[in-house]
């Protein structure tokens, strides 16, 4: 199964069974988040097969049960800017969310309590923040689809008409409709700029809008071609 393919399948999961990890899982998400870890200059964390993965930390949102396995999401902030590490753990996260899915694996993200005070395995270096988590494993009944915003309003052309845009645009935008987001919000936008190859990523209104947007952009990415188009 290939990433696009597993951006059609991954559906949010949050009931696991007690069925650990194989050696091939572990060793292909540890080499995906050295990767990931190398490029965006984060310090993902894999924590696998322990009674409690979320170290006895509260969950911001949603009921999750027997969660043994978590992929730690960590990074240090931009002395700027906190919203720019929001927005890589979101693009590295779900490029790993999708990795573990191609290996017959469940996914959901989370967004955890307290993580600097917990049980866990994951370690937060000085200066360190954990904006979000993967939860993974074997889950128990398979996850459904979220509802999703029309394509109207996750991308438009800035000069014309979307109908006629370009069709890896239109697949960019099509492929962003299944990008998970806090309560299912999608709070982005894509703008195809009026050169006709640059591409205007925003975070709107909503809870955590940068990481929903990391989540949209790689997606975009994976659908649209990084070869078609630049960033804004």
């Amino acid at each position: 199964m290939n990433l696009l393919e597993s951006m059609q399948k991954r559906h949010a999961v949050r009931d696991y069974n007690d069925e650990p990890l194989t050696t091939e899982q572990v060793n292909t998400l540890d080499e995906a988040i050295a990767a990931a870890n190398a490029k965006q200059g984060l310090d993902i964390q894999l924590i696998h097969d322990v009674d409690d993965a979320f170290g006895g930390c509260p969950t911001h949102y949603g009921r999750f049960k027997n969660v043994h396995n978590l992929i730690a999401l960590i990074g240090t902030d931009s002395p700027s800017n906190e919203a720019i590490l929001d927005e890589k753990v979101g693009h590295a996260g779900q490029l790993l969310a999708l990795t573990a899915v191609s290996l017959g694996l469940d996914t959901s993200w989370v967004v955890l309590h307290e993580t600097a005070d917990h049980d866990g395995a994951w370690t937060l270096a000085e200066g360190e923040r954990m904006p979000a988590a993967i939860a993974l494993g074997h889950g128990n009944r398979p996850g459904r689809p979220h509802r999703s915003k029309p394509t109207k309003e996750l991308g438009a052309v800035e000069t014309g008409d979307y109908a006629n845009a370009p069709g890896w645009f239109k697949r960019g935008v099509e492929a962003s409709m299944l990008a998970p987001s806090a309560l299912s919000k999608q709070p982005f936008r894509f703008t195809l700029l009026a050169d006709g190859r640059t591409v205007r990523a925003e975070a709107l209104e909503g809870v955590q809008p940068e990481i929903g947007l990391g989540i949209a952009k790689l997606h975009f990415e994976l659908a649209a071609g990084t070869d078609s188009f630049v960033w804004a």
